[in-house]
């Protein structure tokens, strides 16, 4: 009995309508009376519950005053039910379908304005690299000195970040200035971080490293400075990607 109420109410009958339902239909005919006796329920939420199944087309009610009793429709009916909650579903697609160019124009328009975010201190710079690391595309394009955030600090979070970005299997292209342990990187290492060394004119004239991933630009300052910058724009990520492709082609590979 409780899995057949638990079926009808999975329908749309609350747990009153079913407890009724089922007991009326070992019934030709039954009064309120009888229903209270039968489900311990008050005659009043009786009376309402059997209002609701009426509505719902699962009860019918026959004769007046003190002779009125309630006979439950065929179970069949209860089908009824089911269709009309398919019905109101395929409504509630339809009309999904209909709003969503609506909603992704409204997002198309947020997307062409510039979101500028600054994060301060330890915990900032790592709450944007946790931002960078779970990037949807997978793949960073990294402008970086030779002295860094992550070349300066914490060694064990230096780990953490290499773990994570491995884990991820994060491509990258990477531009950094000449240093001479370079050239003693894996054939693996190489692969992973895709480096080449920057034009000797930029040595030592920049102390932040630039992120470009997803439509995302992050600047990261030196440990000194302890802030970071992310600008979310379609439109500054593609002048500061051309920038890098600039700079990418008039840099050198690392060759062993």
């Amino acid at each position: 009995m409780n899995t057949i109420i638990s079926s009808l109410k999975n329908i749309g009958l609350s747990e009153t309508e079913a407890k009724i339902y089922m007991t009326g239909l070992s019934y030709s005919a039954i009064s309120v009376n009888e229903l209270a006796k039968q489900t311990k329920i008050n005659r009043t939420t009786i009376y309402h519950a059997l209002g609701t199944l009426t509505e719902k087309g699962l009860t019918a009610k026959k004769g007046t005053g003190t002779k009125q009793a309630f006979t439950m429709t065929k179970p069949e009916n209860i089908q009824h039910l089911l269709n009309e909650k398919i019905q109101t579903l395929e409504n509630q697609k339809k009309e999904i379908n209909d709003i969503i160019p609506l909603l992704q124009q409204i997002q198309e328009t947020s997307e062409t304005k510039m979101n500028v975010t600054h994060y301060e201190g330890i915990e900032g710079i790592k709450l944007v690299i946790e931002d960078a690391l779970y990037c949807k595309s997978r793949h960073w394009d990294i402008l970086s000195p030779i002295k860094n955030f992550f070349s300066e600090f914490d060694t064990e979070y230096a780990k953490y970040f290499i773990s994570t970005r491995n884990n991820r299997q994060i491509t990258s292209r990477s531009l950094w200035e000449e240093k001479e342990d370079h050239k003693l990187m894996t054939p693996k290492q190489l692969k992973e971080r895709n480096p080449r060394i920057l034009p000797p004119i930029m040595f030592g004239k920049f102390k932040s490293v630039i992120c470009l991933y997803d439509d995302k630009v992050l600047v990261i300052s030196s440990l000194k400075e302890l802030s970071a910058v992310l600008i979310q724009s379609q439109e500054y990520h593609a002048t500061m990607e051309a920038v890098f492709d600039g700079l990418w082609s008039a840099s050198t590979e690392i060759k062993h």
